[in-house]
């Protein structure tokens, strides 16, 4: 069996794809910084008949979000399929006058370090498995 990863599970989008891939025989791997979100949402899941786990890690972590895959992987199966969804915040949206260089730190952090981190963490199962789906959900 292999893996359906999910780096910023929610509960809109993120739980109805988990659920999709879940349900075609996928092991579900939540990602999300809140174990208390995660604990529910893998409960939704359960309930539903989709073999789900939460782990957690912060985007803006490269190494927990590494350590988080690496488990998932170790603890599911090969990851087969990521999909990189995490809801920006509100603070990284400025106007463009008000935006000065530093202010860019975080979102760069967010959206491209954070999934270059993802894509590096699962690229190897997936070139073993010689087969694989990256999803880039938020821009």
């Amino acid at each position: 069996m292999t893996t359906f990863a999910l780096v910023g599970a929610g509960s809109g989008l993120g739980l109805a794809t988990a659920r999709r891939f879940g349900t075609a025989s996928h092991s579900v791997a939540l990602i999300s910084r809140n174990v208390e979100h995660l604990d529910a949402l893998t409960a939704e899941l359960s309930r539903d008949g989709v073999p789900a786990r939460g782990f957690t890690a912060d985007v803006l972590d490269p190494g927990s979000l590494t350590t988080a895959l690496e488990a998932a992987s170790e603890t599911l199966g090969p990851i087969e399929i990521l999909q990189y969804s995490p809801v920006p915040r509100a603070d990284f949206m400025k106007p463009v006058l008000d935006t000065r260089a530093d202010d860019l730190d975080a979102p760069l952090g967010f959206s491209v370090k954070g999934s270059v981190t993802c894509v590096n963490a699962v690229l190897p199962g997936m070139r073993a498995l010689g087969r694989g789906t990256l999803l880039f959900v938020n821009g």
